[in-house]
């Protein structure tokens, strides 16, 4: 398999590199012990346990890395499903790492493209984000904007798109004011679409620990609710990830 068949997965692992240089370091340490040094038996079991659990952790997470970013619809912007045509001006939202522009433009190609970086260095501080942002190039074509004061007429967006990015906004009070700010920004027959895990079982399991970097289903529905946007459709793309489509509210 090509590198490029691997992409998705292989900028998870480069972005969370510590995490899996951890449990690799874990493995060559406890296995040697494992057999070699003299314990109580609970004291064993449980790091063998322990080493277990932390092993199928490595390995899920990368699979379904696989699975998500370079197998399923998600790679190919099976998201934008349902989208009917005319989409005249759309703009993709993200924080460095841009997932969405490439399958928006592939789509409506007769639509106007923005594209912005939300990102603040002052607020947006996961050592996994900053990771990212080192390591991708910037993207000419995306505009820096704060995300709470984003520089686009009320109203004049027909297709607002933020995948795999919001997340990183883990203050509420910032999270609120950028969708705040889509809800603003969308015509009144627009659609904003935004693609995210969430923190579930199916996650949880995948991605062990990881999966609290995620939010739940319920503080998502609420963000979006308390910024005056209602879910039209609620789907899935594969068990892993969730497609919230909005509308603006009454």
């Amino acid at each position: 398999m090509s590198a490029g068949a691997c992409a998705g997965v292989l900028k998870i692992a480069r972005y969370n590199w510590p995490w899996y240089a951890a449990a690799l370091g874990a493995n060559a340490l406890l296995i040697p012990a494992l057999f070699h040094v003299r314990a109580p038996a609970v004291l064993r079991d449980g790091a063998a346990a322990s080493l277990a659990l932390a092993d199928f952790w490595l390995s899920a997470s990368l699979a379904v890395s696989h699975y998500v970013y370079d197998r399923s619809s998600i790679a190919r912007g099976g998201w934008l499903d349902g989208i009917a045509d005319g989409v005249r001006r759309a703009a993709v939202f993200h924080l460095g790492e841009d997932e969405a522009s490439a399958a928006v433009a592939a789509r409506f190609p007769r639509a106007e493209l923005l594209v912005f970086d939300v990102f603040d260095a002052a607020r947006h501080r996961a050592p996994s984000l900053a990771r990212a942002r080192a390591l991708t190039p910037r993207d000419g074509a995306a505009r820096a904007a704060a995300a709470e004061a984003l520089p686009v007429e009320d109203g004049s967006l027909d297709l607002e798109c933020a995948a795999f990015a919001a997340h990183e906004m883990r203050d509420a009070a910032d999270r609120a004011a950028f969708f705040r700010e889509l809800r603003r920004a969308l015509s009144p027959n627009g659609r904003a679409l935004v693609v995210e895990h969430l923190r579930d079982g199916w996650n949880a399991a995948a991605y062990g620990p990881g999966v609290f970097h995620f939010l739940p289903r319920e503080t998502w529905r609420r963000t979006f609710a308390d910024a005056g946007l209602k879910v039209v459709r609620e789907s899935r793309r594969t068990p892993f990830v969730a497609v919230f489509e909005l509308a603006r509210g009454a």
